[in-house]
């Protein structure tokens, strides 16, 4: 079932569940993402950066894709635009059928984040297309910026950053960062800062960005605190990068196909951060949503058969 994140999203912060969203970039890390959460029976985003759509997965091949998938699948399946900081390409993912839209203007002043978000919120939620936006900045983990306080969200300035741009969900800088974090290092997550925003925030859905690498006892206290949207790149990618890498000679790979092994990698490891997140079995709250794709599927085989 395609919908959106709101839909999703409001019910797992109502009933205080985590959702992955996933980094799908091609056919396979897609449909090992969807696969896994038909058989969690749980509701999952798929997430494509503003760069990757730019380079390799252009809106164009990748919606109808998706749309397509989600369509075999009771399980509600989202697609969201990640970290959209120009408007144009914002406004291009809008037109090719992202359910949902994610701007990221947390490298600008608070007014300027503001001005900006509520702006794409304006584009949007005529259309019915939620919107993320960010507080706080989370960064770079090769940088250190998940360590540094001052980059952080603000509890006082998510109230009126909700209030003003009128985001459906807001990602919060508490602790993570984007990337791979130097070897042996986990992120201390403020877990207070969480709880406070959320607070703060009347309980709205929260997002946490930089989630790979975090520890999963990191991730199960961010979601008991108050985190319902996972991002998950870094991790699904290296799953990938290190399946293929295993396939090292032609004749490995001629008996075992790449591509396959590509989507059996995203699966599992998709799968094994629904589980950390909560949200397997959930899907069952979710009834299908009429506004978007196909909402009964002949059959929710994935794998053709």
């Amino acid at each position: 079932m395609f919908t959106n994140i709101k839909h999703i999203l409001d019910d797992a912060a109502q009933n205080y569940y985590g959702v992955i969203a996933g980094n799908a970039i091609n056919m396979e890390t897609a449909k090992g993402l969807i696969t896994a959460a038909h058989e969690e029976n749980a509701p999952l985003i798929l997430i494509i950066g503003q760069g990757q759509m730019t380079r390799h997965a252009n809106a164009e091949l990748m919606v109808p894709m998706i749309k397509t998938l989600a369509s075999k699948t009771p399980a509600p399946i989202a697609l969201c635009l990640d970290h959209g900081t120009e408007f144009e390409r914002i406004a291009h993912a809008f037109r090719h059928g992202f359910s949902s839209i994610m701007i990221d203007a947390s490298a600008q002043t608070m007014e300027e984040n503001i001005v900006r978000t509520k702006r794409v919120v304006e584009l949007c939620h005529p259309q019915g297309v939620p919107v993320e936006g960010e507080l706080g900045h989370v960064g770079m983990a090769a940088q250190g910026d998940g360590q540094d306080e001052s980059l952080y969200t603000k509890p006082e300035d998510a109230v009126r950053f909700v209030r003003e741009t009128g985001v459906d969900c807001l990602a919060i800088a508490c602790g993570t960062a984007h990337g791979k974090y130097p070897e042996g290092y986990v992120p201390k997550i403020n877990f207070d800062l969480i709880r406070a925003v959320k607070e703060a925030t009347g309980g709205m859905p929260l997002a946490l960005h930089g989630s790979s690498g975090s520890g999963d006892e990191n991730i199960r206290l961010a979601v008991k605190a108050g985190i319902n949207k996972i991002n998950v790149a870094t991790e699904i990618l290296t799953a990938c990068w290190n399946r293929l890498n295993e396939l090292r000679s032609w004749e490995t790979m001629t008996t075992m196909d790449p591509f396959v092994q590509m989507e059996d990698a995203a699966k599992e490891m998709a799968r094994h951060w629904i589980r950390l997140a909560g949200s397997s079995g959930k899907a069952d709250h979710f009834k299908p949503d009429y506004t978007f794709g196909d909402p009964v599927a002949k059959t929710y085989n994935l794998q053709g058969e």
